[in-house]
């Protein structure tokens, strides 16, 4: 519920797809703002009481800054020039929901993984890789971070996932398939589960076509290859 009469920024479906993922009260991070729209819209939502919006370089902190600004949320959010969760504390402002977007899949294991802050099993983790997914699920499930819930979303003629992730210490293990598309989002099958599918298949199989023109081996996209047809099947 909007507990302000100020003016919220309009969120693309994808960063829409990441802030619906956000618990009520939940003081959030969000790494690699950019402009800061996720906490700007969540705080003055009255969805999280304050956030901390935290990026590597200093240009994006500043359009952040400004935004904030601009829609009279500065007050409510903390700036941070930080790479990923380095030196920002979640700690002391007891973080409880971290977002990372717009990155790639193999950055944000990084990101998560590298941090003790994480491993608080009462932390979320809101993740959208723009690349990569798979390798994100592969770090994070041996890692023994639980994947609680997936979304998916189409923005700009894309279709993203969004993972919301927690610690629990348990390593375990995915299929191919799985790391790929998702083990939740295999489970919803929901509208726009086929047409990612068909997608990663198509991707699947000019790979292979290249592979197979430059004699390189490849049995394990062609065995990845027949879990995805065999879901299409479903």
């Amino acid at each position: 519920m909007n507990t302000t009469d100020k003016k919220l920024p309009a969120l693309d479906p994808r960063l829409a797809c990441a802030a619906s993922m956000v618990r009520q009260g939940a003081v959030i991070a969000d790494i690699g703002t950019d402009h800061a729209y996720i906490p700007v819209y969540l705080t003055l939502a009255g969805i999280s009481p304050c956030a901390i919006a935290a990026d590597i370089n200093k240009g994006p902190l500043e359009r952040a800054r400004m935004n904030a600004e601009k829609y009279g949320a500065a007050d409510r959010i903390r700036f941070a020039l930080a790479d990923g969760l380095r030196g920002i504390e979640p700690e002391k402002e007891n973080v409880k929901d971290i977002v990372i977007c717009g990155m790639g899949g193999e950055l944000i294991a990084r990101i998560v993984t590298e941090s003790d802050y994480t491993k608080n099993p009462d932390v979320h983790l809101i993740l959208q890789p723009m690349t990569c997914p798979d390798d994100l699920r592969r770090e994070l499930s041996a890692a023994g971070y639980a994947v609680l819930d997936e979304n998916l979303c189409e923005s700009a003629g894309r279709i993203y996932t969004c993972i919301l992730a927690a610690y629990t210490g348990e390593a375990y293990e995915l299929s191919p398939a799985e790391m790929l598309l998702g083990p939740v989002n295999i489970a919803k099958r929901d509208g726009l589960f086929l047409r990612y599918l068909e997608r990663e298949i198509n991707r699947l199989k000019i790979r292979i076509a290249g592979m197979e023109r430059g004699g390189t081996d490849s049995a394990a996209e062609k065995e990845l290859l027949r879990e995805l047809e065999e879901l299409r099947g479903n």
